[in-house]
């Protein structure tokens, strides 16, 4: 099945830096970059505004239902952008000496956010409820229910935060050989319990699927080594669609996520050679992927 680019972001319009985050929220796209600006742009990728919530490089940027955008930075602050698509205000929640690598808000509207020393904390109402110190730096995380996913260049630890724990009490469950980042994917519970958990092999070149269960002790499915033949660095999913992004401006759509082996459905590249995919993020239907890179423009690239 094709892939085809339907529309780019104008050259007068890009980030001046890599684009480093991309979010497809309130049929609208926001991307953020190493310029420290957060870009509004419509779904077919005409530019309405920007922010600038901080003057460094943004590592990170997620939603939360209401509509509120966070960003963190390596200038060690985590920004609130209260209502981006009405206003400009930007609330500072945190200024500290730590990078804040990654961020995640969970079903309940919940924030976490994850530093280069180790440390999760987890936000509620925008204030600092429990910190759990998972020892090594946290590159990328995703948080179900009690269970948070974390990891950096080695291994995805899983996490369990002890329900009905007034001091934030937590247990590992589990230790899983890999890489950043980590993507939960597949079919999803009304209670917010994904399928799946995939992640990158060691060499970054490959895909491991983890089944995501504590019964069964979070076992490997499969793992599709050399799925890349340059280093991945960012994936999307869709309950049906596993899309891996990264060197060489390769894009990729897998399906049979919960078989023996995944399946390759279509493949592009993206821009020039020289291009790097740093974030991507689904759009209005499954088919329909925006991606942010390293020359700085924002793509939608349509599949099927």
């Amino acid at each position: 099945m094709p892939a085809t680019v339907e529309h780019v972001s104008a050259d007068s319009d890009k980030h001046s830096s890599d684009v480093t985050a991309v979010l497809f929220h309130n049929n609208h796209v926001f991307s953020a970059g190493g310029d420290g600006i957060v870009k509004v742009w419509s779904n077919e990728l005409q530019l309405i505004k920007q922010i600038v919530p901080h003057e460094a490089y943004i590592y990170s940027m997620v939603a939360d239902s209401t509509g509120r955008i966070y960003t963190s930075s390596c200038d060690g602050t985590i920004k609130c952008l209260t209502n981006p698509l009405a206003g400009d205000e930007c609330k500072e929640l945190l200024k500290c000496n730590d990078e804040i690598e990654c961020l995640f808000v969970d079903r309940k509207d919940n924030l976490y956010s994850g530093d280069d020393k180790g440390i999760i904390t987890q936000w509620i109402d925008q204030r600092i409820k429990y910190k759990f110190n998972v020892v090594e730096q946290v590159r990328s995380m995703a948080v179900q229910n009690n269970i948070i996913y974390s990891i950096r260049e080695n291994d995805l630890t899983v996490t369990e935060i002890i329900e009905g724990s007034a001091s934030g009490r937590f247990m590992t469950k589990a230790s899983i050989p890999g890489k950043c980042p980590v993507k939960l994917c597949g079919s999803c519970t009304d209670d917010g319990m994904y399928s799946y958990a995939a992640i990158l092999t060691r060499d970054g070149l490959g895909v491991t699927m983890v089944k995501n269960s504590r019964k069964d002790h979070y076992p490997v499915l499969w793992t599709k080594a050399n799925a890349h033949s340059m280093i991945i660095n960012t994936m999307g999913a869709s309950e049906e669609f596993l899309y891996t992004a990264g060197y060489g401006g390769t894009l990729k759509q897998w399906t049979e996520l919960g078989g023996k082996e995944p399946t390759l459905v279509a493949e592009l590249t993206v821009g020039t050679p020289d291009v790097c995919i740093n974030s991507v993020a689904i759009g209005a239907d499954k088919n329909q992927l925006y991606v942010g890179s390293s020359d700085g423009a924002v793509r939608l690239v349509k599949f099927g």
